[in-house]
């Protein structure tokens, strides 16, 4: 069967990559698809023409080249050209002509690079051919949750036996991604998401009711990567049962995990239905050993995930604390939503003898509940059950559909 041509978006600083980005370009060609690119260098030497030179780009930005080469500092001006090169690829892709896109740097490339990755949609496949991709400069937070980071073997300086194949590679990846992606399906009613840890079963629950009314289920760990929130930004998801809030709880308490500045918010700004429950509020994510964790966590109950992940017991005040949190973001939802309470413990680990266990902290956190929300959008439903309990996965399904009607 013959393949159709797509068209690969390919972005470089040409004044310090051309020959490298003309290079892939050629590559990306011979695999019989078309190749536009897009020069983010500032000064605006090359050995070809792009597609969009760096004026377009700085126009794009609403600046001009002139300002941006007079910028106090090279990462105001990468913010510029980052901004530019990002509505231009988006403008691209609302008209329907960007299928992939791949960009080549070090670090400066690399933050641009990353930067014009994370405004696109999640259906563009994306590569970042980067120097430095493996190292503590490119942070968890920067790459976005569908992306590919790869490392290149020597530095993307000039044109030799090493980088060639480095640029090979990179352009084999993102034409086999764009060949081997397939036109999205129209499900009648669409996707649910479920977040949850490895202290929950309640997905196994869940999941046969959603189905059975034609819903297609997706599971997300809640370990802070907003991939749940992008999609619903993205307009992919129809409900969510957001039953686990591990982000906000490790923003609280100032744990490992990251993604508690968007948790619940975006669900809540796109007004889909939804429900929350505080699954893992019980505990907070520490990584490295106890003498590392600050003095006032050190008397707390402390269970040891592995040698290098400790988990350490929420307090009642950081507890309370998280579901004010939770009342502050549904108070402004768009959207039906339920807070489902479970009152006889939030995780595996907060049951009759285990580390985390705490009788007293279900009714506390629905007290709050009740306090404090003002939006008649919002229902509290408080269950006399544990969060693995089966009842309570098909009571939270059961709300969703019903608030999906």
């Amino acid at each position: 069967m013959k393949k159709s041509k797509k068209m690969i978006v390919v972005i470089a600083t040409l004044d310090t990559k051309s020959s490298e980005a003309k290079y892939l370009k050629d590559l990306i060609s011979e695999r019989g698809h078309t190749p536009i690119v897009i020069d983010v260098g500032i000064f605006g030497k090359h050995s070809f023409d792009p597609d969009f030179n760096h004026e377009a780009v700085a126009e794009a930005a609403g600046s001009s080249v002139q300002d941006v080469q007079n910028c106090k500092g090279e990462g105001e001006a990468i913010s510029i050209m980052a901004r530019g090169a990002s509505k231009i690829v988006n403008k691209q892709a609302d008209e329907g002509r960007v299928d992939g896109l791949v960009s080549i740097g070090g670090s400066m490339g690399t933050s641009l690079g990353l930067a014009v990755m994370q405004s696109l949609p999640v259906k563009i496949p994306k590569l970042m051919l980067s120097s430095i991709a493996f190292t503590p400069m490119v942070t968890p937070g920067s790459v976005s949750i569908d992306q590919v980071m790869m490392q290149t073997i020597g530095d993307l300086w000039g044109l030799n036996r090493i980088t060639k194949m480095a640029l090979q590679r990179a352009a084999g990846a993102i034409c086999g991604m764009v060949e081997a992606q397939k036109e999205e399906e129209k499900e009648e009613k669409g996707i649910i998401a479920i977040t949850t840890l490895g202290v929950h079963s309640y997905v196994d629950y869940c999941k046969p009711l959603l189905l059975e009314k034609g819903y297609e289920p997706v599971v997300f760990h809640a370990v802070g990567t907003n991939a749940c929130e992008k999609l619903v930004r993205d307009g992919y998801l129809k409900g969510l049962l957001d039953l686990a809030i591990y982000e906000l709880v490790n923003f609280v308490c100032g744990g490992a995990i990251s993604g508690g500045e968007e948790k619940i918010k975006a669900a809540c700004e796109k007004g889909i239905p939804q429900v929350i429950a505080p699954g893992a509020l019980d505990f907070f994510t520490w990584t490295g050993t106890i003498d590392s964790l600050p003095l006032k966590f050190q008397k707390r109950n402390i269970h040891m995930h592995n040698p290098l992940v400790l988990l350490v017991q929420t307090s009642s005040k950081e507890k309370q604390e998280i579901a004010r949190l939770i009342v502050e973001r549904v108070n402004k939802t768009k959207g039906p939503t339920v807070l489902l309470v479970p009152l006889k413990g939030f995780s595996s680990l907060d049951t009759l003898g285990k580390p985390f266990y705490d009788p007293e902290a279900g009714k506390k956190f629905a007290g709050v509940m009740h306090k404090g929300i003002t939006n008649n959008l919002v229902e509290i439903v408080e269950l006399n059950l544990h969060i693995n309990d089966p009842l309570f996965g098909e009571r939270a399904a059961q709300l969703l559909l019903d608030k999906m009607q």
